[in-house]
């Protein structure tokens, strides 16, 4: 006997709504009356049910209430409960009595309650006592702590899939069991199997079945079954039964009931972690009626799992597994992002001059479009009305901690016209540097992102070992100390591999104490970082990267995005991001397909701090010295709700001169048809901008030039100056007679910096890669150096070359490479297998060999469809090169042919990067010398 009384219900989901219950027992439905137009109806209507019959197949029975919103045609489902009947009984008293059962829609399992139901459930069997139960007074209950679940499940259970997964069956019997088949068997003989298996599994109130195998005693199914519940479930067993397909009626060949208690084990407060059920890959044997060829079968109840089978039917292949779906299992832990704007330069002068602020955000924490406020402070709701967010609560004292207030964006600048070039804008941040503050709570997992850290330093520590025999003795003390930072105990995977990595390095040190050769021992060396850096990349990632996004005139116009791991936090150094707490020079990109040529919007320089609010006190620690905070009056602000960012205003300026000196270029990318192009660079720092002179025509220019920046003021404590300098961009125009210069490459270079009390030392000159968007466009042989200028004698710097008639400075003696003559020959052959050009085939074709500005020309050949060879061989020409050979310019060989009325068309050119191959080392003797 079930006895059932529903009493109220309480915050049930949606809006005017009339919630009636139904419950349902197998076939059985009973149904409340309809309580209209509420969220809290209240029933106290009570029910009965009767069931007869084995106490084994009773408890399998499931208790369905759902809780559905009456309309006039059809109900629709608000949430439901289930329990079975066993585990009411296994309750003291046999009954739940005044439990708020947990309403939930199997079918959205995202959104969690759907409210709540408070009812009675007894089950009582033959010869049960019924006990009395003492009714608690309504205003001291409380929900989550009445919920209808027996003692020891916890109170929030997430969702969880059950697969049961059928592999196969054998044995099974071999008759089919419809009694026209059989008849026909016994007339014709057939002895063919004549079953038609099925498995059906029922759990939970839910059933599924497999497909049908005909004429098969011994079928291969390889399907999976999966039920959605939430776990631990109320209801305990899995019934399997397989069926035979009859042309009439299916007949159950065998049941079997797998108990969920048996294959898994919860943790008791005991030391065995516990497991989730888990059964198989197995056999299971299925027992039933005898397996008598009678036309009609006597004990048929037998097979549906009605008392003890007395016969072996065959047996089933299968496992099962239990996922469970919520990542809610994790605690959140809340992180806090600060970030100050050191400069803000080389910004599009598409933008013209509105106002322009920068938005820092991670996830939706600071995006002022969506999402939680910057403060996190206020949301606001769709009716307007500001309401407390979750993060109001911890903001007063973080505030109070670092003493900023929670802004995700600076206040709005006007842009100004960078000087020497007018297509850029830069922010006047001078002493004033904005600060953004960004709240936010994530899953605390950030042990990965550590663990990637730790590698990504290493990786790093080993490339930068500049001893190859030492490197391997740093490799493993480094490894080591990784494989004591790895967690052991969360992921043995994890630790099975740091040990193979650590056996590696310890492989290489065996084969270095063998003496192998030095670059078979590096490139072992190199397989290993390459293998280091497979792993830093965290494919769990928990804290979503930060976006630094520009908007003018409330436009989002250009991002930078930043990975979290990088600016992450961690008081243990080798955990700490690489560029936590470092003033980065980020270029803002235009969002989506970007156009070819120079794309970057803006340059930032931003010093970004990403760390668990726990460690709030040291996310200023890295920044410049020399900084009062100032807070925002805000008498300006009024009430608004988002208050204005603090700054860090910085007192002490410093005098700086940064000289660039542009030697050389090399490799450069041909802007023009002829093959070449005419060369400048534009040298960006800060605020300012410096333009070099035209080389024409070449791809290898030689502008040894000086630019000088004078009187730069830099802010911020002059040793950090020196460790961390601002980085100059360096842009390479191809200048055009008619219309728009145009972009073939950039680079970015850190200058070296002299402080006034240090002795001077020249720069040393160094290639710079250049590239145009993806594409490699050649290298600048250049050298920068930024000099502090002397508050006691401002003109007391290095002394530089005197200029030319244009007033533009050489690069000085001592930094300029040192040259000497030599003298490049030439011998002519001839030319093979030139395509056509623009459609015509090529008649006379010319090549020109050009190098450091110097060059000759061959004889043009008069047909080169008759004879493609030239008629003079032999040239030469003086040139005057560098005598460190890694600063040789590279040799241009170019092909071109000559048309009607004198136009010459490029066919095509090589370059020569390396002349060190063709330096001919003999001294040449008195007869060899030319004439």
């Amino acid at each position: 006997q079930i006895a059932i009384t529903i009493i109220e219900a309480r915050q049930l989901v949606g809006e005017n709504i009339d919630p009636v219950v139904i419950i349902e027992i197998g076939d059985e439905k009973k149904q409340t009356t309809v309580k209209e137009g509420t969220n809290a109806p209240f029933y106290n209507e009570y029910f009965m049910f009767d069931f007869v019959g084995p106490q084994v197949l009773l408890f399998d029975k499931i208790i369905n209430i759902s809780v559905m919103h009456n309309k006039l045609i059809g109900s629709v489902l608000i949430g439901s409960f289930k329990v079975d009947l066993g585990t009411v009984y296994i309750q003291p008293g046999h009954q739940f009595c005044d439990k708020w059962a947990l309403l939930t829609d199997p079918a959205d399992i995202r959104t969690g309650a759907k409210g709540y139901l408070k009812c009675d459930l007894s089950v009582t069997g033959k010869g049960d006592a019924i006990q009395a139960t003492q009714k608690t007074a309504d205003s001291e209950e409380q929900i989550e702590k009445n919920l209808l679940i027996p003692k020891g499940f916890p109170s929030e259970r997430p969702w969880a899939r059950f697969y049961v997964r059928i592999y196969k069956a054998e044995g099974l019997p071999k008759m089919n069991s419809s009694i026209m088949a059989n008849v026909t068997k016994a007339f014709i003989g057939d002895s063919k199997d004549l079953v038609d298996p099925y498995v059906v599994v029922m759990f939970a109130g839910q059933m599924g079945r497999t497909t049908v195998q005909k004429n098969c005693a011994d079928p291969v199914w390889h399907e999976q079954i999966v039920f959605k519940e939430m776990f631990p479930p109320l209801c305990r067993r899995v019934k399997i039964q397989v069926w035979d397909e009859g042309s009439m009626n299916d007949v159950a060949l065998a049941t079997h009931f797998i108990d969920l208690k048996k294959i898994s084990n919860e943790q008791d407060g005991t030391l065995s972690p516990g497991f989730l059920p888990t059964f198989g890959p197995a056999w299971i044997n299925l027992y039933g009626s005898p397996r008598n060829h009678s036309l009609i079968d006597d004990h048929q109840e037998l097979n549906e799992g009605f008392g003890e089978g007395v016969s072996f039917r065959g047996r089933l292949f299968l496992e099962i597994a239990v996922e469970i779906l919520s990542g809610g299992a994790q605690k959140c832990e809340e992180f806090l992002l600060f970030g100050t704007f050191f400069e803000a330069t080389m910004i599009d002068r598409k933008l013209g001059d509105k106002p322009i602020t920068f938005e820092v955000s991670v996830g939706n924490f600071g995006s002022t479009a969506d999402g939680v406020a910057g403060a996190g402070g206020k949301k606001k709701t769709h009716t307007g009305e500001a309401e407390e967010s979750l993060l109001h609560g911890g903001e007063d004292d973080i505030s109070h901690d670092l003493g900023v207030p929670l802004v995700s964006t600076t206040p709005p600048e006007k842009p100004l016209i960078t000087g020497g070039n007018r297509n850029y804008q830069y922010l006047p941040y001078d002493e004033r540097k904005p600060c953004v503050c960004v709240k936010s709570s994530w899953g605390s997992q950030t042990f990965r992102l550590y663990s990637s850290n730790t590698l990504e330093k290493m990786a790093d520590h080993l490339v930068s070992g500049n001893h190859p025999p030492r490197l391997c003795t740093q490799q493993t003390i480094a490894v080591r100390g990784c494989t004591s930072q790895i967690r052991p105990s969360t992921f043995p995977p994890a630790t099975l591999l740091f040990e193979a990595m650590s056996s590696d390095a310890k492989g290489i040190i065996q084969q270095q104490k063998k003496k192998m050769p030095l670059d078979e021992m590096i490139r072992e060396t190199q397989n290993f970082i390459d293998k280091i850096r497979f792993l830093v990349d965290e494919p769990q990632n928990t804290v979503p990267d930060v976006f630094i996004w520009m908007i003018s005139n409330s436009k989002r116009v250009a991002y930078a995005r930043v990975s979290a791991r990088n600016i992450l936090y961690s008081p243990a150094k080798e955990q700490r991001g690489k560029d936590c707490g470092k003033i980065k020079t980020h270029f803002l990109k235009l969002p989506g397909k970007r156009p070819l040529g120079w794309t970057v919007q803006a340059k930032v320089d931003i010093y970004l701090w990403l760390g668990p609010t726990s460690y709030a006190h040291s996310a200023m620690e890295n920044l410049p010295v020399g900084y009062e905070i100032e807070l925002p009056s805000n008498t300006n602000s009024g009430h608004s709700v988002v208050p204005s960012p603090a700054c860090l205003l910085y007192k002490t300026p410093h005098l700086f001169q940064m000289r660039a000196h542009m030697y050389q270029a090399r490799g450069l990318i041909a802007a023009d048809s002829t093959g070449l192009s005419d060369p400048f660079a534009k040298v960006t720092f800060t605020s300012r901008c410096q333009t070099t002179k035209i080389i024409s025509q070449t791809l290898s220019p030689t502008w040894n030039q000086t630019l000088l920046f004078n009187s730069v003021v830099l802010h911020g404590d002059k040793e950090e100056i020196a460790q961390f300098p601002p980085e100059i961009v360096i842009e390479l125009y191809d200048d055009d007679a008619v219309g728009k210069a145009e972009y073939i490459g950039s680079t970015v270079a850190a200058p070296v910096v002299r402080l006034a009390h240090q002795n001077y030392e020249p720069p040393k000159l160094c290639y710079h890669p250049v590239h145009c968007g993806s594409l490699s466009g050649g290298d600048l042989l250049a050298a920068f150096e930024l000099l502090e200028i002397p508050e006691s004698d401002p003109d007391r710097l290095p002394p530089l070359d005197p200029p030319d008639i244009g007033q533009i400075y050489p690069v000085p003696a001592n930094i300029r490479p040192v040259l000497s003559k030599y003298r490049v020959e030439v011998l002519f052959w001839g030319v093979r297998e030139l395509k056509k050009v623009q459609l015509l085939s090529v008649d006379r074709p010319q090549v020109l060999i050009e190098c450091a500005g110097k060059g000759v020309k061959s004889s043009v050949i008069q047909s080169y469809k008759k004879n493609p060879n030239f008629i003079s061989l032999a040239d030469w020409f003086e040139v005057e090169l560098p005598e460190n050979e890694l600063l040789h310019p590279p040799l241009s060989i170019c092909v071109v042919d000559w048309r009607a009325f004198g136009r010459s068309t490029l066919v095509g050119t090589h370059t020569i990067n390396c002349l060190k191959q063709f330096l001919c080392k003999t001294t040449l003797g008195p007869q060899a010398a030319p004439n």
